[in-house]
């Protein structure tokens, strides 16, 4: 274990300690808390993880996840942004990564999966003219640029561009959602908004984004940190043991795995087992497990907002086979 590791996991326990002091009812509501939050994590260089090699940052992401979910599912919501955005642009050789590695930069993408283009462009000279809608862009007023998807021809590219209101780009509204308010979730109208070529971070076929994401295992990571802080709540000695080892088991399983099918399956095997233990935590600990101010009631909503985001019919038909 190099110094470099060390270094990390020791700042990944500050940042641990910090975020235990906060008022977390309080991070999951209201923007200005989880931007401090997200703040401590960001100035102790948690999510730097680009200066690591790939293997390393698998490794460097599970423990942060790990330690970090239980805290704050809406922070670790916004830390897959940062570091899916910093990834991009280190697996694009981006020629302005150094200079948007020190910004806090959000994403805007998930719509390339969709069917048809949510956002065309033209080419103008020294860039592009976007226009359509982005929905859910997370991290208003906590993140200082967004990078956004669009189609071109045959293509689908990424560009990154400050994330505020300015000529052609408009905030339409702000979602009211049952978990993760203080995310800032935004739906935004482009109107030829202009956006500078050499802001291009990368260009590829259309289905590109589908098939890279199939094989992510961060989602899996999320999951498994916030049954971690599930377990920690669970009052029934035998329950809690049982829980642990199913757990560990289901983290080996996606550890090592490299098929993306099988991946999608462990998710809904981890879900289900995620979702059952909070439910009968909240049953042994009884009524008052639905008071406001009780993590478990928390959990059981951060449960479902990491996997109802970001789902392809795939996966959704894979759920419904499961019933």
């Amino acid at each position: 274990m190099d110094n470099k590791y060390k270094k990390y996991i020791k700042d990944i326990n500050i940042i641990s300690k910090k975020l235990k002091k906060q008022n977390l009812e309080k991070v999951d509501e209201e923007v200005k808390y989880l931007k401090k939050c997200f703040d401590i994590a960001y100035k102790n260089d948690c999510f730097k993880l680009y200066e690591y090699d790939p293997q390393m940052q698998d490794k460097l992401k599970l423990k942060m996840f790990s330690k970090l979910t239980k805290y704050s599912a809406s922070l670790t919501f916004l830390a897959i942004q940062i570091l899916a955005a910093n990834a991009i642009m280190a697996k694009n050789n981006f020629r302005k990564r150094d200079y948007y590695f020190k910004k806090k930069c959000g994403i805007a993408i998930n719509h390339l999966r969709m069917k048809g283009s949510f956002v065309t462009s033209k080419k103008c000279k020294g860039g592009y003219k976007l226009n359509g809608v982005l929905t859910w862009a997370s991290g208003y007023k906590i993140f200082d640029h967004l990078l956004i998807g669009f189609h071109f021809k045959n293509k689908e590219m990424e560009v990154l561009t400050k994330f505020k209101e300015m000529k052609g780009f408009r905030i339409i509204d702000t979602p009211e959602t049952f978990i993760g308010q203080s995310l800032n979730t935004v739906n935004i109208k482009l109107e030829d908004f202009f956006v500078k070529d050499e802001d291009i971070v990368s260009s590829n076929p259309i289905g590109n984004y589908t098939r890279n994401k199939s094989l992510s295992k961060t989602v899996h990571y999320a999951l498994y940190g916030l049954g971690l802080g599930a377990v920690d709540f669970i009052n029934d000695k035998k329950f809690k043991k049982n829980s642990k080892n199913k757990l560990k088991n289901i983290k080996i399983q996606f550890l090592e795995s490299t098929d993306a099918d099988e991946l999608d399956r462990i998710r809904i095997k981890l879900f289900n087992l995620i979702q059952k233990i909070i439910t009968l935590s909240m049953i042994i600990d009884g009524g008052k497990s639905i008071l406001k101010e009780k993590t478990l009631q928390r959990y059981y909503r951060e449960v479902i907002m990491f996997n109802a985001n970001g789902l392809n019919q795939k996966i959704k038909d894979l759920f419904l086979e499961d019933i």
